[in-house]
């Protein structure tokens, strides 16, 4: 019986470690195709977008490297409902798709408050 509640013990573990890393890749920007979303921009996903969507350009001022690429997205997907954030610190850019369109000063707000200055948008539906 003791040995029935410890292999049980251990599978109720696993399987919530297994949860746990989903959701923590998930919102680093991990797809469950496997890949790695916030390398390929994407691109593998092109052309999956829904119909309906505004898109929101952002540039935006102090991305040095692909950590502040995460910590913007993650910024923007916890303050805001999006659809999906791409950020890229080459070129200063994020792109925001939502289906409303997106509040521009509480954006330059919450990228003031974690360091980045939102020097331009740019919106299509």
């Amino acid at each position: 019986m003791m040995g029935t509640l410890a292999v049980a013990f251990v599978l109720v573990a696993a399987v919530a470690a297994i949860i746990a890393s989903l959701v923590r890749n998930k919102k680093k920007g991990k797809s469950s195709c496997g890949g790695n979303c916030a390398h390929c921009h994407g691109s593998c996903h092109a052309g999956m977008t829904e119909k309906g969507l505004h898109t929101t350009t952002l540039e935006i001022d102090g991305m040095m490297c692909s950590m502040c690429e995460s910590h913007v997205n993650d910024a923007i997907r916890n303050n805001f409902r999006v659809k999906s954030v791409k950020s890229s610190h080459k070129t200063g850019i994020c792109t925001v798709e939502s289906e409303e369109p997106l509040d521009t000063s509480a954006l330059a707000k919450t990228l003031k408050e974690i360091g980045y200055e939102l020097v331009g948008t740019s919106s299509t539906d």
